[in-house]
């Protein structure tokens, strides 16, 4: 199968080309002409992009990814018809056992054949978060150390891939370096950290920062604090909500100036109501309310609860900024892979890669889908 006459983001120099994809047993094999087959796909007029990667996600269409024992399918299909065709669904800070329940249900999920998006990893969000930073969250009053850390893992099988944690908590350079031994990347967040705190524990190898200026100590021009480090420090990753909800467009403009596409991830940070419209909402095992109104989640109280759009609005703000599509994909599909450890796979369109990509026009409005080379039906 071929994809015909598309202008083609070629991995590698990251440049639009005009050219055909050759698709072959679910890999990209070739670009350039091709002889022509039934099964083609003709995107003539078009830009084809690596499909987006989602790398904090709670869930979505009523699914929720931090439960024990749900189905995924209905979310990841929706998700795929978005352009995201993989994802780190992410646990909410819980206690350690019920983090471990969501993890092996995630690993159940991340066995099945779909139809939809691929499980690439879990973000765990906590459990060692600040309380005074919590957001919407209500995190258990555990002691941050390494044991629990590693048992996350041990319990997740290789697939624990992220975990935010505030650098404040005790013990934090502790977890971060086994973090590191253990293959997980830290993301600091939900956090009181002053820039002193914060630099230790990225020179101790936190590498990212959860949903940047949300739920955390706010920049004050003599105390900068844990976004004095985010923004200045090269070596951090920002993952950015893009809903203009989380960010208005200033803010947005102020972390893409300062860290440039490849220091940004783009995240949706949605929920189990993202996808189902205005109304109120339970989330968890306890029932906690979730109000959506003009397309905003909130608790009761007003505080913003995660995000009611999927990562495909947020990309389309960035480009109506008028950040370049070949930006806006580096932010979306390949620093998300590189942080699930992926990038071998899926994030940028490569001989030898996986065919997981979007056809779309100019404004990212998208006219087909592919994961493994199939296309999804819309």
């Amino acid at each position: 199968m071929n994809i015909r006459n598309g202008r083609i983001l070629r991995g590698g120099d990251n440049q639009f080309i005009s050219t055909d994809m050759t698709v072959e047993e679910g890999k990209i094999k070739a670009f350039g002409k091709a002889k022509e087959s039934a099964e083609d796909f003709d995107a003539s007029g078009l830009y084809v992009i690596p499909g987006f990667i989602d790398t904090h996600d709670h869930g979505c269409v009523g699914v929720e990814f931090a439960a024990e024992d749900e189905d995924f399918e209905k979310a990841r299909v929706w998700l795929a018809r978005q352009g995201i065709t993989g994802l780190a669904p992410t646990v909410r800070a819980l206690p350690i056992k019920d983090c471990i329940a969501a993890e092996k249900n995630i690993l159940r999920e991340a066995k099945k054949p779909s139809k939809g998006a691929r499980i690439l990893g879990i973000h765990v969000e906590g459990p060692f978060v600040s309380q005074n930073r919590r957001g919407a969250m209500c995190p258990p009053d555990i002691t941050c150390e390494p044991e629990a850390l590693k048992e996350m893992a041990q319990a997740a099988e290789g697939m624990l891939k992220i975990m935010t944690m505030a650098p404040e908590r005790e013990n934090a350079l502790e977890v971060i370096r086994a973090a590191g031994e253990l293959g997980v990347k830290i993301s600091l967040g939900h956090s009181e950290a002053e820039y002193e705190t914060a630099e230790a524990a990225i020179e101790a190898g936190a590498d990212r920062i959860t949903h940047v200026f949300n739920a955390m100590r706010p920049l004050y021009h003599r105390h900068t604090g844990i976004l004095g480090a985010a923004l200045t420090d090269d070596r951090v990753t920002c993952e950015m909500i893009c809903d203009f909800v989380h960010l208005d467009e200033a803010a947005v403009r102020l972390v893409y100036r300062l860290k440039g596409a490849d220091r940004i991830t783009i995240i949706s940070d949605s929920g189990c109501m993202t996808g189902l419209g205005d109304g109120e909402y339970r989330v968890g095992d306890k029932g906690q309310l979730r109000i959506v109104k003009n397309g905003v989640c909130t608790t009761p109280e007003g505080t913003i609860a995660g995000s009611c759009v999927s990562m495909l609005a947020g990309a389309k703000n960035l480009l109506s900024m008028g950040i370049p599509l070949e930006e806006v994909s580096v932010m979306g599909s390949l620093n998300p892979a590189k942080a699930l450890g992926a990038a071998d796979l899926v994030g940028s369109l490569e001989e030898g890669k996986a065919a997981d990509f979007v056809v779309c026009d100019d404004k990212l409005n998208i006219k087909a889908v592919f994961i493994d080379g199939k296309k999804i039906e819309m």
